[in-house]
This record gives structure tokens, C-alpha cells and sequence, in this order.
């Protein structure tokens, strides 16, 4: 739904505070009264940015920032998320492997041994080499999701009255999903603190070991941990959907809500 004066009912630019039609003061929205951190930010704040400093802008001052994405949309920021959540996965790969122990010997004359992170063994360079040649097919895959995701965003945005194009949606849906890739750089840490050391000598029990991991209580919170940030992801979309397309905060708010909503029964039903 486009945003419209109060008085005339006219269509108006997102971040208009005067109707160009009647010139009549058009009125902070009522969700920005109660939520005054999804104010319009006031033009004079606006500034280019490039793509590293737009990723930071969406943690720490959305409003601005996605105006500026709107007013200049770009790939190389969603791009670039993209590569960081593909690192992020390969070193996921890797937190979990280093919790894969094997006896070593340490003293050849007593024949002590220890525990041993296979990571640092022979058969390390295998784990190491996966996780590198990981990160291609976790780069397809984040295009992949990014190009649906837009897809159905759009059509989601044009439905319900928006006026953006499709670089716009594909720049604000990029951008959005940058909690992810942090809330999953937490979640990497918590595997390296909370997943205890595990004997992998008996090849016979690695598919039952993979699966206690799967199971673990550790595992359920970064499931919980990814749906928060699905949360986070609809605030984000609530900013750019507003300013790409041109709509009403309140109608904005709606869109994201659903768009959140899809992302985290999407995630659950192929989990």
C-alpha cells in the first residue's frame, strides 16, 4: 500500500513531511509514535555509503541506512554477506571436527598417548580441505536463496501496492539478512565453548555421533538462535520494504511480519 496524504488521500514520496499536492503537514505515522526507532530519518542525515559501511549501518542505524540503499541500490553488499555466511558455515564445519578426538601417541619410549583433535592429525588436511571446497557450494546456495527470496518478496511487495524495482528488492532482502551471518558467528563461538571433546576411533559409531550432535541440546539453541534472527530480519525489512517501495510504515510493518513468518516456517519444515 503506497503511502498517501491525510487530507487529500494523494500518493506521497516515503519521506515527503509535506503533501506536494495540497501542502498540508502530513503526520508522524502512529507505529512510528509508539516505536520511535522506526521514525523516517530526516534527509539531511542520509549520506552515501558503501557497501561495508551499509552493512554496518543496518546494526546500528537501519532507518538511514536503508534510505540510502533505496536511493542507491547495489549487489555488492548482498555479495558480500553472502561470502561471510559462507565462511561462517565452512568454520562451523571446523568447530564441530575439532571436537573429534583420537589417541596419539606423544611418547614413543613409554608409549603414552593423548587425546588428540583430529584436526591435528594426519587425516586433519582431509577435514581442512572439505571445509575449503565447502564454501563454493555455500556461495551457490546463498545466491540461490537470495534470488527466491527476492523473487517472492517482490511479487510479496507488488501484491500489496509497491512501486520499487527489482534491484531495490534485491538490495533490501540482501542487506536484511545480515543477522543471520552474526547471530550464526554467536553460534560458532557456543560450539567451540559448549561441545564437549568426542572419541571418533570406532569408525562404526560416526553416524551415531553425527546424529547425538544433531540431537544436543547445544544444537536446539542454534536452531532457536537462527529463528531470533529471522525476527531480526523482519524489523530490517520493515525499514527497506518502507523505503524501497514507498509504502506506509504500518503496511510495511505487515509485509515484513509475513515475509518473517514464511523465512521461519521455511526453515523449520526443511530442518
Amino acid at each position: 500500500m503506497v503511502r498517501r496524504c491525510e487530507f487529500c488521500d494523494s500518493p506521497v514520496p516515503a519521506d515527503a513531511t509535506i503533501c506536494p499536492i495540497c501542502h498540508e503537514e502530513i503526520a508522524v505515522e502512529t507505529l512510528e509514535r509508539v516505536l520511535p526507532m522506526l521514525k523516517r530519518p530526516e534527509p539531511s542525515d542520509v549520506k552515501a555509503m558503501g557497501p561495508l559501511k551499509r552493512i554496518y549501518g543496518t546494526m546500528r542505524r537501519p532507518a538511514t541506512t536503508f534510505r540510502d540503499i533505496a536511493q542507491r541500490p547495489d549487489t555488492v553488499g548482498p555479495f558480500l554477506i553472502i561470502i561471510m555466511n559462507a565462511l561462517v558455515m565452512a568454520g562451523f564445519f571446523l568447530a564441530v571436527s575439532s571436537k573429534f578426538t583420537v589417541s596419539v601417541v606423544v611418547n614413543q619410549t613409554t608409549g603414552r598417548t593423548a587425546a588428540t583433535s583430529i584436526l591435528f592429525t594426519e587425516a586433519g588436511t582431509a577435514f581442512l580441505t572439505t571445509a575449503l571446497f565447502s564454501i563454493l557450494p555455500n556461495l551457490l546456495l546463498g545466491m540461490l536463496f537470495l534470488v527466491l527470496g527476492s523473487i517472492f518478496a517482490h511479487l510479496a511487495f507488488k501484491v500489496t501496492g509497491g512501486t520499487g524495482s527489482k534491484g531495490k528488492t534485491v538490495s533490501i532482502v540482501g542487506y536484511s539478512m545480515f543477522p543471520v551471518v552474526l547471530i550464526r558467528l554467536i553460534g560458532l563461538i557456543l560450539v567451540l565453548v559448549f561441545i564437549p571433546a568426542i572419541n571418533v576411533e570406532n569408525p562404526g559409531a560416526w553416524a551415531t555421533i553425527v546424529q547425538q550432535i544433531y540431537n544436543s541440546g547445544i544444537w536446539m539453541t542454534l536452531d532457536y538462535l537462527t529463528t531470533t534472527s529471522f525476527v531480526w530480519v523482519g524489523f530490517l525489512l520493515i525499514f527497506g520494504i518502507r523505503e524501497a517501495h514507498e509504502t506506509s510504515t504500518v503496511w510495511a510493518f505487515v509485509v515484513a511480519v509475513l515475509c518473517m513468518i514464511v523465512l521461519g516456517w521455511t526453515f523449520w519444515q526443511v530442518h
